[in-house]
């Protein structure tokens, strides 16, 4: 079995203030119902925010500008989710050494909201409201099976932060500012916990496997295989986004979605049930091909790009079953091995067909409502020596 709530392993903690908003927020349409307890507020650091009108807030750090309040879950979708907040001010400078500008004053531990670009699309520290924008519209797509299969961390609601504080970061930059102006916004988000797949975490899936899944209440054989089950089914969804989101844009061909400067590893987490969803949402884009031969080279770039991180993960579950079974395998019988798990995790995914041969295990991509033409990728290669 494994836990039906949401799970959170950071250890470390730090007081926050839940400080009044007078902004107009950014709400996808399918989250106008969804109520978490920043409701009409924003989260800021206690050494930044004024204690006039502020509660007190405790927060798990999660990365360099995000936290998780302590002990708040959200149910949506038939599950239960923990509530993030990303913008709450960068924890370190972007550059070593002095403060972002002449009128910043040091406060130990206190988080920085500057005006300074990161990717040109949000200020370090905060949130830019294209990016905003863009999440909310990536949210407004998902449902109770993600985006036809890809689940993701949906943004709530993205509120301004307050005109004072706004003020402030514009006046603090090191060498770029960003272009836009004011409003800079705190997004609310939802996750089902907070193990990313590798990086940027106290506890990842590859650092600490076993730890892991003891946490999530993983037990037995039979759980873990469970887990690995929907490991396997949730990340080649992940790998297969541009097909399983192609469609006619009028006039330009076709558009799919893409991942811009975002990876598996670091950019995505874990639920308990072993099922992977993608937190930093604002890395989707959604990119026009012309032709078929446009197409079928972007599903593959995107399927390679992200197969290591993919298969990292499953090699952990892998080798941590056969611990659990006390039976070590060969490099040859693990692919065997995870070639019938796939094949059983993806018996009903409608655009991926598993195609396993004496040799080889081989995926043939199906593009939605058929698009492009189906593409054939090489998965798994079973024998040494094999071609």
């Amino acid at each position: 079995m494994s836990r039906t709530a949401p799970v959170a392993l950071g250890r470390e903690r730090e007081r926050m203030l839940a400080v009044p908003a007078d902004g107009e927020p950014i709400v996808p349409p399918n989250m106008s119902r969804v109520r978490t307890p920043l409701e009409g507020a924003v989260l800021l650091p206690e050494g930044v925010a004024p204690a006039t009108g502020a509660r007190a807030v405790r927060a798990i750090p999660d990365g360099n500008r995000a936290a998780i309040l302590e002990g708040a879950e959200v149910g949506l979708w038939g599950r239960s989710f923990l509530v993030g907040v990303k913008g709450v001010g960068a924890r370190a400078p972007m550059y070593d050494g002095d403060g972002p500008g002449p009128g910043w004053t040091p406060v130990a531990g206190a988080p920085l909201f500057t005006s300074e670009s990161w990717f040109g699309e949000s200020p370090w520290g905060a949130m830019g409201k294209r990016a905003c924008e863009e999440d909310a519209a990536i949210t407004g797509l998902a449902g109770p099976d993600g985006i036809r299969g890809m689940h993701i961390c949906p943004m709530v609601r993205a509120t301004p932060l307050p005109g004072w504080l706004m003020e402030r970061a514009m006046s603090q930059w090191w060498y770029r500012r960003l272009d836009g102006g004011l409003p800079y916004y705190q997004e609310v988000r939802l996750l089902p916990s907070d193990v990313r797949l590798f990086y940027q975490a106290e506890s990842t899936l590859g650092r600490r496997t076993g730890p892991v899944l003891e946490a999530f209440g993983i037990e037995g054989e039979e759980g873990l295989d469970a887990f690995i089950e929907r490991y396997l089914a949730s990340g080649m969804a992940a790998l297969t986004l541009a097909a399983r989101t192609v469609e006619e844009v009028e006039g330009r061909g076709v558009a799919a979605l893409d991942y811009a400067d975002v990876w598996l590893d670091k950019d995505s987490v874990l639920a308990p049930d072993g099922t992977l969803f993608f937190a930093d949402i604002e890395g989707l884009e959604w990119v026009v091909l012309r032709d078929d031969e446009e197409v079928l080279a972007r599903m593959r770039r995107q399927f390679e790009r992200n197969a290591y991180e993919y298969l990292y993960g499953a090699d952990r579950l892998l080798r941590e079953r056969e611990r659990m079974a006390g039976a070590a395998r060969g490099r040859e019988e693990r692919r065997r091995d995870l070639g019938a798990r796939l094949q059983l995790a993806l018996e009903r995914d409608p655009y991926v067909a598993v195609e396993e041969g004496r040799a080889h295990l081989d995926l043939a991509l199906l593009p939605h409502e058929g698009h492009a033409p189906e593409l054939r990728l090489r998965m798994l290669d079973f024998e040494e020596g094999a071609t």
